[in-house]
C-alpha cells in the first residue's frame, strides 16, 4: 500500500501533514520533504522516501558554486515505530562537486539524523541504549529487535558506556539473589570477591547451563 504525498505549495493541509510526520519520526534537518510512505504489510515494514530541496551549495575552500553530481538512495534504519512494523528510511542523497577547475572538490550531502556511511540513524543508538537497561535481555535478544547484530549493539553500548573490567581477586565467592530475572529461575548468581564482599559480575540466573561456560566451576575443589 502507498501513500504519496507530493507537497504541492498550494495545499496547506498536505504540507501539514507532511511536517507532523517528519516530527514524528524525529528527523532534525530543517530542509527534509517526505515524497511517499510504502507499507509492506507481508514483511511488516514501513518505507519512507525522504529528499531535500535543491538550494545553492558552496564550496568551502574557494566560496565558488558547486555543481550536483547527481543523486544516490541511501537506506538508513530508523527504529522509531512500535506498531511491530519495521521503519527504513530510503534517503536520497546529493554528490556536490566545486566549479573552480584548480579545486574540485567533491562532498556528500550531508545530515544531522545520520552519519556518513551509516546505515543506522543516530537515534537508533540511544534506543539500543535504553533497550540495555532490561537486564533480562541479551545483547543478541537486542540485535534482533534492532534487525541490527551483536557486533553493532554491543559497540553502541561501548561507545557510551564506560564500564572498566575490574580485576579479578585471587579468592572469589558466589552468591545466590532473589531477582526474578528470568522465568525459570528466580535467582540470580552474584560472583564476589572474597575479602571486600564487592560483586564483580552477574549471571541472570544459576541453573547449570547458565553456569557452565565459567572456568572456575570446572576446576576440582581443595580437599
Amino acid at each position: 500500500m502507498s501513500f504519496p504525498y507530493n507537497n504541492p505549495a498550494t495545499d496547506f493541509r498536505e504540507r501539514i501533514l507532511m511536517n507532523n510526520i517528519i516530527n514524528l519520526l524525529n528527523l532534525e534537518d530543517k530542509n527534509i520533504e517526505i515524497s511517499k510512505i510504502v507499507r509492506d504489510d507481508t514483511a511488516k515494514i514501513k518505507y519512507v522516501y525522504v529528499h531535500t530541496n535543491v538550494s545553492k551549495r558552496f564550496c568551502p575552500i574557494y566560496d565558488m558554486r558547486m555543481h550536483s553530481r547527481g543523486t544516490r538512495q541511501r537506506t538508513v534504519n530508523h527504529p522509531m515505530l512500535q506498531d511491530g512494523y519495521e521503519l527504513i528510511i530510503l534517503l536520497k542523497q546529493r554528490r556536490w562537486k566545486c566549479t573552480n577547475p584548480a579545486c574540485g572538490l567533491e562532498m556528500n550531502e550531508g545530515f544531522n539524523f545520520v552519519n556518513p556511511r551509516r546505515r543506522f540513524s543516530n537515534a537508533s543508538s540511544f534506543l539500543i541504549l535504553e533497550a540495555f537497561k532490561d537486564l533480562s535481555k541479551s545483547a543478541r535478544a537486542i540485535a534482533k529487535d534492532f534487525k541490527s547484530s551483536d557486533p553493532h549493539v554491543l559497540k553502541v553500548f561501548d561507545k557510551y558506556v564506560k564500564m572498566e573490567r575490574l580485576p579479578l581477586t585471587d579468592a572469589i565467592c558466589i552468591n545466590e539473589v532473589h531477582m526474578e530475572m528470568d522465568s525459570k529461575c528466580k535467582y540470580v548468581l552474584i560472583i564476589q570477591d572474597f575479602y571486600t564482599g564487592e560483586p564483580i559480575d552477574m549471571l541472570i540466573s544459576r541453573r547449570s547451563d547458565f553456569c557452565q561456560y565459567l572456568w572456575f566451576f570446572t576446576l576440582k575443589p581443595i580437599q
